[in-house]
Formats: C-alpha cells, sequence, structure tokens
C-alpha cells in the first residue's frame, strides 16, 4: 500500500505546471469561495468535509509551483550563460586566425553566402568546426569536393561588423568545390 501510494505522489509531481495551477485553483475555490454559492453549486458539504485535504493540496500545488517556477527561471540563466561564454570564446578565437582560416572565412563574406563546400580531411577545416564557428551541414558530399559547411550565426554577424579581421597576407578565399566539367 505505501509503495503504491509513493508511485501515485510521485506521477503527481510529474504534472505539468498548468495541472497544478488548475489543482491549487480548484482547492482555493473550495476552500475561500463563498458559502452561499458553493451550496448553490452543491459542493458545500464536499468543501467542508475534505477542508483539511483541500488545504494540504493548496500548499502542495503552490509550492510545486513555485519550485517549477524557480526552476525553469534557473534553467533560463544556464541556457543564456552558456550561449554567452560559447559566443565569447568564438569571439576570442576571430580575434586570432591564421591565414589559412582567414582565406576560408572570407569566401563567406566575399560570396554572401551562408554555405561553402569544403574538405573534410583538412586540419584548418576541423579547427573552425571545433572552435565552433563553422560547422558541417550535409552528411552527402564527396572526398574530392568535401561537405556543404555552413558558418555560425554570431561569427557570421561579428565578421559583418568587424570585417578587419580578415584582413591578411593574401587577399584570396577558399572553396574546395570543383568546377563544372561541362
Amino acid at each position: 500500500m505505501f509503495a503504491e501510494a509513493a508511485k501515485t505522489f510521485l506521477e503527481f509531481l510529474k504534472l505539468a505546471p498548468r495541472y497544478l495551477i488548475a489543482l491549487g485553483v480548484m482547492a482555493a475555490f473550495l476552500l475561500f469561495a463563498n458559502e452561499e454559492f458553493l451550496k448553490f453549486i452543491g459542493v458545500f458539504e464536499l468543501a467542508q468535509n475534505n477542508r483539511p485535504m483541500l488545504g494540504l493540496t493548496l500548499v502542495v500545488t503552490v509550492g510545486l509551483f513555485v519550485v517549477s517556477v524557480i526552476g525553469d527561471g534557473i534553467a533560463l540563466v544556464k541556457q543564456w550563460w552558456f550561449r554567452r561564454r560559447r559566443y565569447r570564446r568564438i569571439e576570442e578565437r576571430l580575434q586570432c586566425l591564421t591565414e589559412d582560416e582567414k582565406q576560408i572565412l572570407r569566401y563567406y563574406l566575399a560570396e554572401n553566402t551562408r554555405a561553402n563546400t569544403l574538405r573534410i580531411d583538412d586540419g584548418v577545416v576541423q579547427g573552425l568546426k571545433a572552435s565552433g564557428i563553422i560547422h558541417l551541414s550535409a552528411s552527402m558530399g564527396n572526398a574530392l569536393e568535401g561537405f556543404a559547411h555552413n558558418i555560425n550565426e554570431f561569427a557570421w554577424d561579428y565578421l559583418h561588423v568587424h570585417p578587419h579581421l580578415l584582413e591578411g597576407t593574401t587577399n584570396t578565399y577558399r572553396t574546395d568545390k570543383r568546377g563544372s566539367y561541362w
């Protein structure tokens, strides 16, 4: 019997906050509504006979709802913090690019595109991927031409604001896509 009650309680804890709000509002209504109105809708005796349980239900649902709201707030702050840290790392990495990396990133800005075809066996490409500046966007490709790689949204915006970061010893850009044979 205890195991079944504990299982039921744990299932109650898994309820979404909107159900907890509904349960709490019903308990509060039965506890605090006008006596004449409760008699009119026929739940006055139910409210009077189960007052301790209604009070306990109200306290538990309010507590669980508050914990849920605080948990959601903490999750939002953590998500914001991790995103901020990731963007800061990308920003720092964009400040110290090698000439080969600049050539790859110049292609995106010169062609005004967010996609470039690059070989996956290239260490420079893998370094930009590891930094989060570009990412593999398609699993279809080949060993000669490469695979489609997209630039990160933050890196795209940052390089448009700071194009001087791509100035280097050369003024060329790089793509591994071969020209048409026809």
